[in-house]
């Protein structure tokens, strides 16, 4: 297992409003639910800052792997922020390392990263980075 991080690595949060059927049966976050809110603050910050088109635009973003720990139990009614930050970008393909914080709270409850590799949606082969995508991706590089 890996160290909690700390929210001071992290530029970008993203919130996140938790509901009752976020919960597992044990009355936690599911496992499965933290990778979406992973999944939602990176797609969040691609329609928002790099103002991609996710839907119908030239570039799609495939998750090619995922992974997580976790370091503390939040759950419905908890408020979250996802804390979002890039440790890899090469050719088509860029590495999140995510982090699930209560506000305010130094150390996160879960840690994980995902790997995206972008294709040209009308060949669906990978495709480089646009340069523009680049700069806006290398803005979330991690603060060591």
């Amino acid at each position: 297992m890996t160290e909690s991080p700390q929210r001071s690595a992290f530029s970008h949060f993203h919130p996140i409003l938790t509901r009752p059927q976020d919960n597992d049966h044990n009355g936690h976050l599911a496992g499965a639910t933290v990778h979406a809110f992973f999944e939602t603050a990176i797609q969040a910050f691609l329609v928002e800052q790099a103002e991609l088109d996710l839907r119908d635009g030239e570039l799609a973003g495939f998750v090619v792997s995922s992974a997580a720990d976790f370091f503390a139990l939040p759950g419905f009614p908890d408020v979250l922020e996802v804390g979002l930050g890039v440790t890899r970008l090469a050719g088509s393909t860029v590495e999140f390392r995510l982090a699930l914080f209560r506000p305010g709270e130094v150390e996160a409850c879960a840690a994980g990263s995902v790997v995206q590799v972008f294709i040209e949606r009308a060949s669906g082969r990978p495709v480089a980075l646009p340069e523009t995508l680049q700069l806006i991706l290398a803005g979330l590089s991690l603060n060591r």
